[in-house]
């Protein structure tokens, strides 16, 4: 799944500097599109420290299973910023009992994994349960954490396996099933996955290849609950280990990076200041990463696992003069290793000739361009940007412009790219 940093701590790390726009862009097209955002870059003119960390719409989701909700938090500095998700206490649509796992689909929906009830929920933007996605009927059974690759997703049980789901109730088959007893799980960039496996004597946090094949342990520690990526550290991820009373920072061949106390710990991220943000039965934490200390308690209740969510960023509509509309959105953004560019409508613009995506750094430099079929072509499109330039090349994370075009209209998006 996609699991990124929030803004502000990026475009320091990535080095990104702004100059007025009158010095940056270097043809009419781009003139548009930075006059559209003009005001939304001055923002980032700002000190690092002033907590413009939503200007994404972003929020990082915590489930707490002594009220059962899922709360917000500042991605920046940890600050609860309230409930997003609370239970249904006519138990009608939905009963939360001990959620653990609140994640982000390719769809932009919120899943969200429930231990004793056994299933898998799936809630809107706004906090609003949509539907069951998995539960009993399905065979789950002690549920805890879950994870996308691409449109299917995992679930680790208590009953030692990984189901894998395509759909809603459309159970594909036991990912893994190899005796381990799985506490969460993150699909690696290349398909490849990491495991916390809590099985007795045998604690560890292990890797698998794409097919769901056991190839080693990575460390031994004592019950290994959240597995995160640590974003200030190419490479590196955190764990966070409850009977240990650990948090772990470690790499893939197994290398530990560092490693701190923290009492009955269950979740884990890498906050946009540096610090960490982690959870146990007594509450959310901000610890300084330096000297591993409590910084301050965002929340109290036993909170469970971290996750950033990103909203959809829809562009807007477009529409050609026979009534023909188009409607542009794109997800993940920000990104780290692709974006998907969704182009929804009947069919294309009547008569308006060639379609087009146009790509541009800051400096207002075309680095990507994607040419789209014309008139009377069938919608939705999908286009996918894996961060290269047209010749091949990684482009450095960082800002960069969208714009596209079908005959005399426009539509224009701001990106950001993670390196």
């Amino acid at each position: 799944m996609s699991k990124v940093l929030c803004i502000c701590c990026l475009l320091a790390l990535c080095g990104v500097s702004w100059a007025s726009p009158g010095t940056l862009y270097k043809n009419v097209e781009m003139l548009e599109v930075i006059e559209e955002y003009g005001n939304d870059l001055q923002l980032s003119n700002r000190p690092l420290n002033n907590k413009q960390t939503n200007r994404f719409d972003q929020v990082l989701l915590i489930p707490e299973s002594t009220n059962d909700v899922v709360g917000m938090y500042d991605p920046y500095d940890g600050t609860y910023l309230g409930d997003l998700i609370v239970n249904d206490t006519t138990g009608i649509q939905y009963n939360l009992t001990t959620p653990i796992n609140a994640i982000q689909g390719p769809d932009g929906d919120i899943y969200l994994s429930d231990q004793v009830s056994k299933a898998v929920f799936v809630f809107d933007t706004l906090g609003n349960y949509q539907y069951t996605y998995a539960d009993t009927s399905d065979g789950l059974n002690n549920v805890r954490g879950i994870d996308f690759r691409d449109d299917h997703l995992s679930v680790t049980s208590g009953d030692e396996y990984v189901a894998e789901f395509d759909g809603p109730h459309s159970f594909v088959r036991y990912f893994v099933q190899d005796s381990s007893d799985p506490f969460d799980i993150l699909f690696l960039e290349d398909g490849r996955l990491l495991l916390s496996d809590i099985q007795g004597a045998t604690d560890n946090v292990r890797l698998y290849d794409t097919s769901g094949t056991f190839l080693y342990e990575l460390f031994t520690v004592s019950f290994p609950e959240q597995i995160q990526v640590d974003y200030v550290l190419p490479g590196a991820f955190l764990n966070n280990a409850f009977s240990a009373g650990r948090i772990t920072d470690f790499e893939l061949d197994g290398t530990i990076v560092d490693t701190m106390s923290f009492t009955y710990g269950r979740g884990i991220y890498r906050l946009g200041n540096g610090n960490l943000l982690a959870t146990s039965g007594s509450g959310v934490f901000e610890i300084d990463s330096a000297t591993g200390s409590i910084v301050e308690q965002e929340n109290t209740g036993s909170a469970r696992f971290i996750e950033l969510y990103t909203s959809i960023v829809s562009v807007g509509e477009i529409r050609d003069k026979t009534g023909v509309s188009t409607s542009l959105n794109v997800r993940p953004n920000p990104f780290i290793s692709s974006t998907t560019i969704h182009l929804s409508g009947a069919q294309g613009h009547k008569g308006t000739g060639a379609q087009e995506i146009k790509i541009y750094d800051l400096s207002g430099r075309l680095v990507k361009q994607f040419r789209l079929p014309t008139a009377y072509s069938l919608l939705p499109t999908v286009v996918k940007w894996d961060g290269r330039d047209n010749d091949g090349r990684k482009l450095p994370g960082g800002v960069y412009f969208l714009r596209f075009k079908a005959g005399e209209h426009t539509l224009s998006s701001k990106l950001l790219l993670i390196r």
